[in-house]
């Protein structure tokens, strides 16, 4: 009896060894399956307080904000060095200098299938000259331009797009600086990974963005309005949950303390450009944020 007894645990002992086995095997083959994507990364340059961003899958580009005047030829020569002149798509957030001040010269320099822009007509020269390179890169290249009011799609190498344009153009009454509340707030969804650029929304903006989706849960997001406190933040850590933010700030120009201490509560690693380039890379498993470096 005894004996048989032993058998009998021996078998349930093997039987649970090859169970355990073709279990990590099949869990290491799904993440090794996951993990063929090419890398996807979202390089954020060190250009004051600006946003420029060139977003890459091997070869394809996206270029996110264009910063100011002189911002636009180190996005150039960064895409040059590494031989890459076609772009997929220029997104412009929103109109202030700081954001479509260089896309003139990216323009000009790099043949650019679309420029996505929000739908309303900005007054300042940056963007009257974007407009004009614009114009020329569409007769050149056949450059498509798109502006935003409805949710805009779309699929970029094995990555899906997502750019939400603002519920409303309406400037409020007595309103000065209006146009950061009509950025375009982009979602960059890849594998199992998601990535979130607010452009400079404000509160009135980050508000009705939740309030058509509490679902936001992402692993990365570049803050809004270069790290300005506001009391809508709360609701956007409460909703976005990441685990890395960055912040487009410069050695005058830091985030508000207030910002940082809110983003540190919420067990958020925190990365500003004021201490040099940030590259965010996904494998479509996990995300990963350094600083510096080329």
């Amino acid at each position: 009896m005894k004996k048989k007894q032993y058998i009998g645990i021996l078998f349930l002992l093997a039987l649970l060894v090859v169970s355990l086995f073709l279990l990590l095997n099949r869990r290491t083959q799904a993440e090794t399956q996951q993990k063929v994507l090419p890398l996807l990364t979202a390089k954020i340059f060190k250009v004051g307080k600006a946003d420029a961003m060139v977003l890459q899958q091997e070869d394809k580009v996206i270029i996110l904000d264009a910063g100011e005047e002189e911002d636009g030829l180190e996005i150039v020569d960064y895409l040059q060095k590494q031989s890459l002149s076609q772009v997929d798509a220029l997104i412009i957030t929103h109109f202030d200098k700081d954001h479509v001040g260089g896309a003139d010269t990216v323009l000009e320099a790099l043949v650019v299938e679309r420029v996505i822009l929000p739908d309303y007509e900005g007054i300042s020269t940056d963007y009257q000259e974007m407009m004009d390179a614009l114009a020329l890169s569409k007769e050149k290249n056949g450059t498509q331009e798109i502006r935003l009011r409805e949710d805009w799609e779309m699929s970029w190498g094995k990555a899906d797009i997502l750019i939400e344009p603002p519920a409303s153009y309406e400037i409020p009454d007595a309103s000065k600086e209006y146009d950061n509340d009509f950025s375009l707030i982009t979602t960059v969804r890849y594998g199992d990974t998601s990535l979130v650029f607010m452009g400079d929304a404000e509160k009135r903006l980050v508000r009705s963005w939740l309030a058509k989706n509490q679902e936001r849960q992402c692993d990365f997001v570049k803050m809004p309005h270069h790290g300005v406190y506001q009391t809508a933040l709360v609701e956007l850590m409460e909703s976005l949950r990441p685990s890395s933010a960055a912040l487009c700030t410069s050695q005058k120009n830091p985030a508000e303390t207030k910002t940082v201490e809110l983003l540190k509560a919420y067990r958020v690693a925190v990365f500003e450009t004021r201490n040099g380039d940030i590259t965010v890379s996904s494998d479509g498993v996990r995300v990963s944020v350094k600083q510096g470096g080329s």
